[in-house]
């Protein structure tokens, strides 16, 4: 992503701000709506182009032949609608998916707008951990016409309220503020995806431990791309011992 880009997305995420200020009052769809807005327009500027009917669904943006869309949750949502996009129309179609790299907490008062304190969060989102959400989508990869962008995004999270005892643990009013692009990852086509494949492991049998060892992936990303690439034709799997056996399929 150009610093350009990066500029604007910053521009567009203080603009955002002063203009729908902050709201505690819904966990989770108020952050979803806040990242959709200003994600689509660094995309484009041209609200004509915003949530168009492409068939029997909506796309959060087309421009032209052109779709774009934002995700900041599963995609196993979304995975019937790209398949639509893919084989009824021409349309190539742009997958955003918005990584919390890096997050600053913000204990505030709701109603005086007081900080109370602020802390870096521990937790960290990294490509890695996105890359499981592609496996929804393995049968779609080897086509150019598919792109998936991980972007990374530093953002602050505001507090409003302590822990309610009828919501689910480690629950809050809160607000999720993007601040900046700080990278991405763009994954397009199946050898961007075959690139995550050692090439020690081309030429003989490897389980996802021996995977997870080579290449730091682990847990369930692990088991996602392998099952991607399975899923591609780029890899066969058996089974031995309750263990997944995995070899390069040779073409």
């Amino acid at each position: 992503m150009t610093d350009e880009k990066k500029a604007r997305f910053a521009e567009l995420c203080l603009e955002d701000r002063i203009m729908y200020g902050s709201d505690g009052d819904g966990i989770g769809t108020y952050n979803e709506k806040r990242f959709h807005r200003i994600f689509k327009r660094l995309v484009t500027d041209d609200a004509d182009c915003y949530e168009v009917k492409v068939g029997r669904y909506i796309a959060d943006v087309r421009c032209g032949s052109h779709i774009t869309e934002i995700q900041t949750g599963s995609f196993r949502t979304l995975a019937d609608k790209i398949r639509y996009y893919l084989t009824e129309t021409d349309c190539n179609v742009s997958v955003i998916k918005p990584v919390i790299c890096e997050k600053r907490i913000i204990r505030a008062d709701k109603d005086t707008g007081e900080i109370k304190y602020t802390k870096r969060s521990p937790k960290k989102e990294t490509v890695t951990d996105a890359l499981s959400e592609v496996y929804y989508l393995r049968e779609l990869v080897d086509t150019y016409r598919l792109s998936i962008h991980f972007v990374l995004v530093r953002a602050e999270e505001y507090r409003y309220s302590e822990r309610m005892r009828y919501r689910k643990k480690g629950k809050y009013d809160n607000d999720l503020c993007p601040c900046e692009i700080v990278g991405e990852k763009i994954f397009c086509g199946l050898e961007d995806y075959v690139r995550l494949l050692p090439e020690e492991l081309s030429e003989r049998e490897f389980t996802v431990a021996e995977y997870s060892r080579l290449t730091g992936i682990k847990g369930k990303p692990a088991y996602s791309v392998l099952h991607i690439l399975t899923a591609a034709g780029v890899l066969d799997k058996r089974t031995e011992k309750r263990s997944f056996i995995f070899k390069r399929i040779k073409k």
